[in-house]
């Protein structure tokens, strides 16, 4: 059986949910979901059809799955290792330390852990930034722990974590060639569940010249583009953004991570182009040494951006977390307390119906896959959550996406549909819980060629 194609057949027809479609045309309101063949046949209100299996979806909300448009998969056996360590803390830690030792049942078992615990928690789409491409079995590992999960993956193909720092920040090495074989051999089917992205490094993170001959490349592959951007200090001192508008490099087939510290100009630039941003509002306010999220100011430059978690050695890999982190420095803002980037006047703000609006169409459309999913829309693959509202911590659910924005956690999170597949039901996700173990053991397989002790 082909990778694409739907593990369950079965016809579904949730009846009677609080549907908050993510389109337009359609609005929120009471009514139904028939999903047939892994698309969603129809929206509405009244629907029937005898051949479906009925869900019941009174009290409960029926959206589009959450997308998280930049994770580092492979480290989801090393999660919560830091929550308070600094940027440079994180990269000594982890792409530095450990990076070097993962073997490719390393990335494999990191990348699985990691999309559970997303599929767990409401996600249903991942934008895995792969920079442990250390080899062409390790970049081969992490695709095929996409396949095996169910979940639907945008695999961004990265740079190595053997010699981290010749990579980065001034690295005169051009993007590792293993991305052809990928595409021409491996992930060449754009309409498949997990498909192709290039994370390239940009301007920032090597020199113009590798910035502009590896853009050349993935436009060459037909492949969209991530780039990290505004980190901290460098990112400020260095104005990607700005380095690839004066350049003619700049286009709507990118989408650019975190902008802490790029500038005002360089985000009205970024929205001129039509390209996408992604907000790691959790980790960026956990981390210091990046900078502030930079939302409210996306959002005064023309962008809606979308959401992230980033990496889970510093954040819970959930979106509920990373939406309430975004909106508490949303209120920092207003409070004053913000950093220096956005004590500028009148800065437009956001509420939670436009936080679940950048976790799921947004996400879509960072990712270049909003004519597939992101939204409760007749076509489209059926990529869709149920959320219980009649939960002890989300009673009494008086304004829904509040509720969910405030309170909602994984426990919450009742059915998870991605292309038709019923991945969690009743509230248990149905794969083996030996993955967890393999984590643990992965995890200390790495700690020990590391020379590092295990912590307590």
């Amino acid at each position: 059986m082909s990778h694409n194609q739907p593990q369950n057949k079965e016809r579904i027809l949730i009846k009677g949910a609080y549907l908050m479609t993510q389109d337009n045309k359609l609005g929120n309101f009471v009514g139904d979901v028939l999903v047939a063949d892994g698309r969603i046949v129809e929206v509405g209100r009244d629907l029937s059809d005898d051949r479906a299996r009925v869900v019941e979806g009174t009290g409960n909300a029926v959206l589009p799955g959450f997308i998280d448009t930049h994770r580092h998969n492979w480290q989801g056996a090393l999660r919560n290792l830091g929550p308070a360590w600094t940027y440079e803390e994180y990269r000594s830690n982890v792409q530095i330390g450990l990076g070097q030792h993962f073997e490719p049942r390393d990335v494999h078992v990191g990348n699985l852990a990691a999309d559970l615990m997303s599929l767990d928690s409401g996600v249903t789409t991942v934008r895995d930034e792969s920079h442990i491409s250390n080899s062409p079995e390790h970049s081969d590992a992490a695709i095929a722990a996409h396949w095996e999960s169910g979940i639907r993956a945008v695999f961004d193909h990265g740079w190595p974590s053997t010699e981290a720092e010749q990579w980065q920040f001034g690295s005169n090495r051009t993007h590792p060639a293993d991305i052809r074989r990928i595409r021409n051999e491996v992930l060449s089917d754009d309409s498949a569940r997990v498909t192709l992205n290039a994370m390239l490094r940009g301007p920032e993170l090597s020199t113009p010249d590798v910035s502009a001959q590896d853009i050349r490349l993935a436009r060459e592959l037909g492949l969209r583009i991530s780039m990290h951007v505004g980190l901290g200090e460098w990112g400020a001192d260095q104005q990607a953004i700005r380095q690839l508008a004066e350049t003619g490099l700049l286009a709507s087939d990118m989408t650019f991570i975190h902008c802490c510290t790029s500038t005002d100009e360089e985000l009205r630039m970024l929205a001129a182009h039509g390209a996408t941003a992604s907000v790691a509002g959790a980790l960026e306010v956990f981390m210091p040494g990046l900078g502030q999220p930079a939302t409210n100011r996306l959002l005064a430059a023309g962008v809606r951006p979308s959401l992230s978690v980033d990496t889970e050695t510093i954040v819970s890999g959930d979106m509920f977390g990373v939406m309430r982190a975004t909106l508490a420095y949303q209120q920092l803002i207003l409070a004053g307390a913000a950093g220096p980037m956005d004590r500028i006047a009148d800065l437009p703000t956001f509420d939670a119906a436009d936080l679940l609006s950048f976790a799921t169409i947004e996400g879509a459309r960072a990712a270049g896959i909003d004519n597939r999913t992101g939204s409760l829309t007749a076509g489209k693959e059926a990529d869709l959550i149920m959320i219980r509202l009649d939960h002890a911590n989300l009673l009494p659910a008086t304004n829904v996406a509040a509720t969910i924005v405030a309170g909602g956690h994984a426990g919450n999170v009742d059915m998870v549909v991605v292309a038709g597949d019923v991945l969690k039901e009743n509230g248990v996700l149905k794969a083996a819980d030996t993955v967890f173990d393999e984590a643990a053991a992965s995890r200390d397989r790495l700690f020990h060629a590391a020379g590092l002790p295990l912590p307590a």
